[in-house]
């Protein structure tokens, strides 16, 4: 196996600096750089052995048998001068390769024999004579330039797998990238620490934690659990903190700077310095961590702009809301998400369109939404990863109010829905009361008065024509014959007895004996008895609109069917204009879920126009 190369080095290492005293310093010391150094190398043998095909493991395995090995050929003396550049062996060959090998192409498979090269000529370089004679400082930024162009080739090496990778590559990067983002930073602090005097030791403590802690742990969640964190955001958050870091640094030295030339007293130069940087540290910080969010984590600030601009367009009139469904799916790169409420005072679910959804969702893929203590619904992913399901929590968040205002509008239109409902059932149960009537006046009261009439006449015949009683008699059966007219004209206002044809010959009755022009346009069309009815009405309240006060010369009159399956009932003349509201027509067409236009313009003429949705019946067969 692969890594079992590291992992003898590592040992052959350790045991050579034992054997060799470690330079003094103890074993106590050398159990805890041993330690230290056997984490990479554990790790590295683990993940080796989960996956032998990948060179991750025996690549993490280097980050801690390099330092060994580099550790002991510097008790070697002549030789162990510049054994310190192996340390970054394995950083270098763990950038190259991670997550799945060298990025692919002909240059990339030379440069790790080039970092190889590298190392060498460094070695050798700082391990020579050379760097003891007058041009040991060309030499010497010769060879660091050299190690920086070699971290430069393996974070270039990174880059590109970030670029070509898929989703779950560029998490995993990300990670590496968090572990190895402080590793040239502390690699050339230490470089300016040594130059100042600082012990070797002091000096390059912070890039050995972060090579031998920092980048291990980081390897092992990108491989195991990349999805356990919000890496982009802890990428951005210390991207920003350092920036912040050197950025008060710089405006502390400025500020030093120029204070001092003004205040004599140094203490208090420094304090107005300190107290200068204070002011502008936290919002530096606010604007870093803005601007390098947007280039680290720009996925999120993206979706995050675009759902804001969509609350915004909804607050403005400018979107419906019940387009965030589309919006999640589109931020969240799930075709499949479902959006769905819950109504007040139900435990089901709906969706936009009001349609049910008792579907729900999976474990671990469901968000729940709420508004104070009140659930109101829930972002159902066909996807669940922990980054996705905690972006979809801020974005709903961020989209409370195109969600409340789309629940609220959904439960406004089922209460017209059951308004409606209700003023059609209380519409025909009215109109099923009105024909029982008439049928009962023309079965029961009309039918009995004319018996009666019939029984006055029989005994009128029986009287002398110029008697009394018989003058008596003749003026009680005009009587009922009036009752009988008065009856039927009650009845017909009930209901009008033409529709027992259908509504097409009752309009085409009304308007038959018309005194001007009419133009008339009747599908034959099926409706209920309450559509027929309320249509009929509609119609004859307009035409006599137009006989009675608008002056016409012409009328159109037309009853027809709509595409959609609604019934279209229009009258219009070309009379004076100016017509009333007509509010009783209106209400009884709302009844049953129409509507009523009157355009009814001064000296324009008139067009009245009903539309009642779904009242047109299929033919009988």
């Amino acid at each position: 196996m692969p890594v079992l190369l590291p992992v003898a080095v590592y040992l052959a290492g350790v045991v050579g600096q034992a054997l060799s005293g470690a330079g003094g310093d103890g074993p106590f010391v050398l159990a805890v750089i041993g330690s230290l150094l056997a984490v990479p190398v554990a790790l590295g043998a683990l993940l080796g052995r989960r996956a032998p095909d990948s060179p991750v493991g025996p690549a993490l395995a280097w980050v801690g048998a390099a330092p060994a090995a580099a550790f002991w050929m510097q008790e070697w003396g002549r030789f162990g001068g510049g054994a310190w550049v192996w340390n970054l062996a394995g950083f270098v060959a763990l950038c190259l390769v991670f997550p799945s090998g060298l990025p692919t192409g002909r240059r990339w498979r030379l440069v790790p024999a080039g970092c190889v090269a590298a190392g060498v000529y460094v070695h050798a370089l700082l391990s020579s004579e050379l760097m003891n004679g007058r041009y040991w400082l060309p030499l010497a930024l010769t060879g660091y330039a050299v190690v920086l162009a070699a971290l430069a080739a393996a974070v270039t090496a990174l880059i590109v797998h970030y670029r070509r990778g898929d989703d779950t590559t560029r998490q995993r990067v990300r990670w590496l990238m968090l572990g190895a983002l402080s590793v040239p930073i502390l690699q050339a602090a230490g470089w300016v620490a040594q130059g100042l005097g600082a012990p070797p030791g002091f000096a390059y403590l912070g890039l050995f934690a972060a090579l031998l802690l920092a980048l291990p742990a980081a390897i092992v969640v990108a491989v195991l659990q990349h999805d356990l964190l919000d890496i982009d955001r802890l990428i951005g958050s210390t991207l920003a903190w350092v920036l912040t870091t050197l950025g008060s640094a710089g405006v502390f030295a400025l500020a030093v700077t120029l204070i001092g030339e003004a205040v004599p007293d140094r203490r208090l130069g420094t304090a107005a310095a300190a107290f200068g940087t204070a002011l502008v540290l936290l919002p530096m910080h606010r604007r870093l961590n803005t601007l390098v969010g947007r280039f680290v984590d720009r996925d999120r600030y993206v979706g995050e702009a675009r759902v804001q601009r969509f609350v915004q367009q909804v607050r403005d009139g400018a979107a419906e809301p019940e387009r965030a469904e589309d919006v999640f799916r589109s931020v969240l790169g799930d075709p499949g998400l479902r959006l769905r409420l819950r109504l007040p005072g139900r435990d089901a679910f709906v969706r936009l369109d009001g349609t049910p959804d008792p579907v729900g969702g999976e474990p671990g893929r469901v968000v729940p939404l709420r508004s104070g203590a009140t659930d109101v619904g829930e972002l159902v992913l066909s996807a669940g990863s922990p980054r996705r399901l905690r972006r979809a929590r801020e974005l709903a968040l961020a989209a409370r109010l195109p969600i409340e205002v789309s629940r609220l509008r959904l439960e406004l239109r089922e209460a017209l829905r059951d308004v409606r409902d209700s003023r059609a059932r209380l519409l025909q149960a009215g109109a099923a009361e009105r024909r029982r009537l008439e049928r009962d006046l023309h079965d029961g009261a009309q039918q009995r008065i004319v018996s009666v009439g019939m029984r006055l006449r029989s005994t009128q015949r029986g009287l002398a024509a110029d008697s009394p009683a018989y003058r008596d008699l003749d003026l009680a059966v005009e009587a009922l014959e009036a009752t009988i007219a008065e009856l039927r004209q009650l009845a017909h206002g009930l209901r009008p007895s033409r529709l027992d044809d259908g509504l097409p010959a009752a309009v085409r009755a009304l308007v038959a004996d018309a005194p001007l022009d009419v133009r008339v346009r009747v599908a034959d069309v099926r409706t209920t008895e309450a559509v027929g009815t309320t249509v009929y009405f509609a119609v004859a309240e307009a035409w006599a609109n137009a006989l009675k006060h608008a002056g016409a010369g012409c009328v159109d009159v037309t009853v027809a069917p709509t595409d959609d399956g609604a019934l279209l009932a229009a009258v219009a003349d070309d009379g004076v204009g100016g017509a009333g509201d007509l509010t009783a027509v209106r209400d009884r067409v709302a009844s049953l879920g129409g509507t009523l236009r009157v355009d009814s313009p001064p000296g324009g003429g008139t067009r009245i126009e009903v539309r009642i949705p779904g009242a047109v019946l299929p033919e009988e067969n």
